[in-house]
């Protein structure tokens, strides 16, 4: 089985990229978002981090803690792909996921990585905009607590804190199986943006209609309004759209954009 991640900061582009790739007939079409994969890759990495105080008591040695979260995973990643019998490619994807690419890399190493990437700007006036219905779901509380308190550099922070990780992960051959993905581009020119997907990942994407309806396991419309995630959008299902790139120019005044990209200014994205 083929494994392609999928991550990002929130409100990047990671649906919309997850849906153009899960179209491809020999994929898994789009389900809900891999958080429970997310839980258990953050599991090990806060393993890995107090191991020098406990850890012994349980494994031999590192190596060991390794394999045994790695048979925990790939029990997931496994039994996930069984319930798509017809698919020859697994592609999940998680925002806070992102995180923990390098951990999930150790564990799955034959793995590939897509990472979006959006002016900070607009993923930020995004989430703004979606803030009163985050507000009424008991999620992401300290998400919700930035945007009461209209807190533009905790955002940026927030913001950049997804890219951290992968940004100072110095290992080649993680790099030779990640690519960034920019959403302008694959809103802008998303043929272009498919053909480069195509060469990377093996998937058939280039002959590939990106303005058709998402193919979905997923039905949001007939779910009852408190499951209703609360970063569905107009656009949602309906294909490659650039209606909201600039979009910041109508949410943020111009001293917030200043402080967005002084803060984002050393991951240098939206260059």
């Amino acid at each position: 089985m083929h494994y392609i991640f999928i991550g990002g900061a929130p409100r990047t582009g990671t649906t919309l990229l997850n849906s153009l790739l899960c179209q491809e007939p020999t994929t898994n079409p789009l389900m809900a978002e891999a958080s429970y994969l997310a839980y258990v890759i953050s599991t090990y990495h806060r393993g890995k981090r107090v191991w020098g105080v406990e850890g012994g008591a349980y494994f031999d040695d590192l190596q060991d803690y390794a394999d045994f979260s790695r048979s925990w995973v790939m029990a997931f990643l496994e039994k996930t792909a069984q319930r798509y019998p017809q698919a020859q490619h697994l592609v999940l994807k998680s925002p806070e996921l992102t995180k923990y690419f390098p951990d999930l890399f150790e564990l799955v190493p034959q793995a590939q990585f897509l990472i979006l990437l959006r002016d900070p700007c607009d993923a930020i006036a995004s989430l703004i905009e979606v803030g009163d219905t985050l507000k009424q779901t008991r999620q992401s509380p300290t998400l919700v607590k930035l945007l009461e308190r209209g807190d533009t550099q905790g955002l940026a922070q927030f913001f950049c804190s997804y890219y951290h990780p992968c940004h100072s992960f110095e290992q080649p051959q993680f790099w030779q199986q990640t690519r960034y993905v920019r959403y302008e581009g694959l809103v802008h020119y998303p043929r272009v943006a498919l053909r480069q997907l195509e060469g990377f990942t093996g998937l058939r994407l280039s002959q590939m209609n990106p303005h058709q309806p998402w193919r979905s396991d997923l039905d949001f419309a007939q779910l009852p309004e408190r499951y209703r995630p609360w970063w569905s959008t107009p656009l949602y299902g309906h294909g490659v759209s650039s209606a909201s790139v600039g979009r910041y120019r109508q949410v943020l005044s111009p001293e917030q954009v200043s402080l967005i990209r002084q803060v984002c200014q050393p991951l240098g994205f939206w260059e």
